[in-house]
């Protein structure tokens, strides 16, 4: 269709520029009619009030005397003079007091008297059918009658028609004689920029950059088929080297390639016989440290003075950091060399904690730090290998009580599907983003730079990624410097448990995470509880919310930036003010309704009657974070126009 008829191919540069030519004539013969059109359409009104005034003007001149006199024959005389007038239907003379004299024409068209005169057309609508004329007789400057007629001007606009119409063809003629004329010029044009796009595509296709031969004039057109051919030259040329240097760097890589296998190959083998080696030690590698430890032990019973005691706890911390540097090793030795294989039975998740809390608890404790935990009611039956998935647990319990100096640590359990999800959240120093890829590395420790053997060896974290790779779990963490951390491993379920979990997560209330719309938007949290707090900030900033955590109402209200806030996250009991009069007093601040959540442990109901009365979502404590999520999801709206 494009080449047998290229005007009608739209992609064509063709078809742009016909249609930009017919767009051109078209609008210059429309302005051109237009503009003649009103031109004689002036000079045809101004025919028509010249002829009339003319005709009115010589009848009044005539009749003036027989007007005077009431000679009423005189002036029918006179009136015929419209006989040569055939557009005027009908003329009157009038007497200077209004009476008419003498008629001509339709009498119809007449009025019986006239009492306004006026001496000339003030205005001729177009094609209308007819006008009227009244004009003054004047004789000595004073007025003594009028001339009173009625012309149709069907012929003039007939002949201001058939003009219209041969200007009309005449400029259509023009113009097509014009288009024809442009589009055998345009096939000039278009043809050598056809025959370009022809070239550079079968270019791109064949991948040929051979300069093609293309007619062109001395004209711009001709400096681009020019430089075109200029262009594939140089192409050509640069595949050419290109193509040779593609040639060298393969070989210069296949042989690099080789070289590194054989390197890696070779280091492999000499890691993997380190792990065996050192797995295979650790019985004798444990023994004189242990007996070191003994005799170190059997040395302090002994009567000692204060610098040989002195020595002594020196020896014995030596010895107690070798003891857990030499564990620490071994342990990742015998996961890299795969003599660590998991026991998969039935965990419980209640006598997990319960070993977790008589292990750590006094260290939290010995710290001023909250130990606190959150599991369902309902108990969970993990299926995983009891001590592994405790060593990987203690691991991260550790570091999160020892990079923890103020608020606490919270360990968690919650079912996800056919998994248990455990999380451990603390308050701690956090861990910078551009430490996320290698939180995982042997001997990286968060704030240790001078390498203090008291903070560990950096391995903990190492050791929990290979326990979990070997359990295949799934780890993920998530921090912020300065407010804390969460790491996060999944668990199967033992087989029953699943089930039970299966049939649960068919309920309307999904166990899984929804995910929430509402990034970016502010949420005021409440609690005087600063675990509690940090967890909900932890929890709700997981969801990009931004969120602000005061410890009372008082410390809260203080705050003018809380009145921007999205959502209300509240305890009930609070110090001071509780959570309900703190709702209270924000809702008499602003004009709109605030949305809130009221969490609360307590069994009144009466409080909670009250809240829900100002549509405030209350939720009981233990409360789940996707329950959490689902109350502020209902109850609030995010702002589309909330300042940053």
């Amino acid at each position: 269709m494009s080449s047998a008829h290229p005007i009608f191919d739209q992609r064509s540069i063709r078809f742009t520029l016909a249609r930009l030519l017919v767009t051109a004539v078209l609008v210059g013969i429309g302005l051109a009619l237009l503009s003649n059109a009103l031109l004689m359409l002036d000079n045809v009104r101004a025919d028509i009030r010249r002829n009339l005034t003319n005709a009115a003007n010589a009848a009044g001149t005539a009749a003036g005397a027989a007007v005077v006199f009431n000679d009423a024959r005189v002036s029918r005389a006179v009136l015929r003079m419209f006989e040569a007038y055939p557009e005027v239907e009908a003329a009157a003379l009038y007497t200077n007091d209004g009476k008419r004299l003498a008629s001509y024409g339709n009498e119809g068209f007449l009025p019986v008297e006239v009492s306004d005169v006026w001496s000339s057309i003030t205005e001729i609508e177009p094609l209308a059918d007819t006008v009227i004329l009244r004009l003054p007789i004047v004789i000595d400057d004073a007025p003594v009658g009028s001339v009173y007629l009625q012309a149709r001007l069907k012929t003039y606009w007939y002949a201001y028609l058939t003009a219209m119409a041969t200007t009309f063809l005449v400029a259509l003629s023009a113009g097509m004689l014009a288009l024809i004329l442009a589009m055998r010029f345009l096939n000039r044009v278009i043809l050598p920029v056809r025959k370009l796009a022809e070239a550079a595509n079968d270019a791109r296709l064949r991948q040929d950059f051979i300069p093609r031969d293309i007619p062109a004039a001395d004209n711009e057109i001709g400096d681009l088929v020019r430089n075109f051919n200029a262009l594939l030259a140089e192409v050509d040329a640069g595949r050419k080297s290109q193509q040779r240097q593609h040639d060298e760097l393969e070989r210069l890589v296949a042989e690099r390639t080789a070289e590194l296998r054989l390197a890696k190959e070779s280091a492999d083998t000499a890691n993997a016989e380190k792990s065996r080696f050192l797995a295979a030690a650790s019985h004798d590698l444990r023994q004189p440290i242990h007996a070191m430890r003994l005799f170190q032990d059997a040395l302090s019973s002994t009567p000692l003075n204060d610098e040989q005691r002195r020595i002594t706890d020196y020896l014995s911390r030596s010895s107690r950091n070798l003891t857990e540097i030499l564990n620490a090793l071994l342990d990742v030795s015998s996961l890299d060399c795969g003599m660590v294989k998991p026991r998969l039975d039935t965990v419980s998740a209640y006598t997990l904690l319960r070993d977790i809390e008589a292990e750590f608890a006094p260290l939290a404790l010995a710290k001023g730090l909250r130990f606190k935990f959150s599991f369902p009611a309902r108990e969970l039956m993990l299926f995983s290998d009891a001590k592994l998935l405790y060593g990987l647990l203690r691991n991260i319990i550790d570091n999160a009580i020892k990079y923890t100096e103020t608020g606490g640590v919270l360990i968690g359990f919650r079912r996800r599907g056919e998994h248990a999800l455990i999380q451990v959240w603390d308050t701690g120093i956090g861990i910078a983003p551009d430490h996320v890829e290698v939180v995982f590395d042997e001997y990286f420790q968060v704030g240790n730079s001078q390498r203090d053997r008291t903070k560990g060896l950096g391995l903990g974290l190492a050791i929990v990624k290979r326990v979990a790779n070997v359990l295949g779990c799934r780890i993920r963490f998530r921090s912020r410097p300065a407010r804390g951390s969460c790491f996060e491993i999944s668990v199967p379920l033992a087989p029953a448990a699943g089930k039970e979990a299966a049939e649960i997560s068919n309920r309307p209330a999904a166990a899984v995470l929804p995910v929430s719309p509402f990034a970016g938007s502010r949420v005021v949290v409440i609690d005087d509880d600063a675990m509690v707090a940090k967890a909900l900030e932890l929890s709700l900033g997981a969801y990009g919310m931004r969120v602000s955590t005061f410890h009372s109402a008082e410390q809260a209200l203080a705050d003018p930036r809380i009145e921007q806030a999205d959502c209300y996250v509240v305890d009930y009991r609070l110090p001071g003010l509780n959570g309900l009069q703190f709702l209270d007093a924000m809702q008499r601040r602003v004009t709109q309704p605030i949305k809130a959540i009221l969490l609360t442990g307590e069994t009144n109901r009466e409080g909670i009657v009250t809240a829900s009365a100002f549509q405030w979502k209350v939720l009981l404590k233990p409360v789940e974070p996707a329950d959490l999520m689902a109350a502020i999801e209902a109850q609030c709206v995010v702002r589309s126009d909330r300042p940053d």
